[in-house]
């Protein structure tokens, strides 16, 4: 089953729960959590006094078993949801290729033209090499492609986005030390 839990033996120690899955709603499965969604974080606490009383060496003469443990209250929890607030899970995959081709090269002569598309918004990075240079037989490095200032937003999944590349690299000539 899917259980997020810890057994706090200390007071007023911070303990993590790490929650990765949530229950399906028959609660006989759960499913991971799916990266970039909003999730409410939903917290319940109980103590170990119906334990630790049945549990104690010696009890009073008017000892009676406890019903069951100290609860929070669910208008408690309900206040605790509202102050964690609203927690979006991360990002954690890069974006990927749903169309990337390049135009006929020999239709203009001083430009090469990408179109792509990405399934999310994002950044596409690209680099012209000659054939004939060191870097395009295998050496060529994330930076040196970043360093060549030619790129192009995309807004949403899908969006069709157009890249014109006109030199090797798109700087500016008077930013050059000389």
């Amino acid at each position: 089953g899917t259980v997020f839990r810890a057994d706090v033996h200390l007071a007023f120690h911070d303990y993590d729960i790490e929650v990765n899955a949530i229950w399906q709603a028959d609660q006989m499965a759960s499913q991971v959590l799916e990266h970039e969604n909003p999730y409410k974080i939903y917290c319940f606490a109980e103590d170990d006094w119906k334990i630790q009383a049945d549990g104690a060496a010696d009890n009073s003469i008017n000892y009676y078993t406890p019903a069951g443990p100290n609860r929070v209250s669910l208008p408690d929890v309900i206040t605790l949801v509202d102050a964690i607030a609203v927690q979006t899970t991360l990002d954690e995959s890069p974006p990927s290729f749903t169309l990337l081709r390049i135009h006929d090269p020999t239709a203009h002569d001083s430009t090469i033209t990408v179109t792509f598309s990405l399934n999310e918004a994002g950044t596409a990075y690209c680099r012209a090499t000659r054939a004939d240079a060191a870097e395009a037989s295998g050496h060529l490095t994330i930076n040196r492609i970043l360093s060549a200032s030619w790129s192009a937003a995309v807004s949403a999944a899908g969006v069709t986005t157009i890249l014109e590349m006109t030199r090797l690299a798109n700087l500016d000539p008077s930013l050059a030390s000389s």
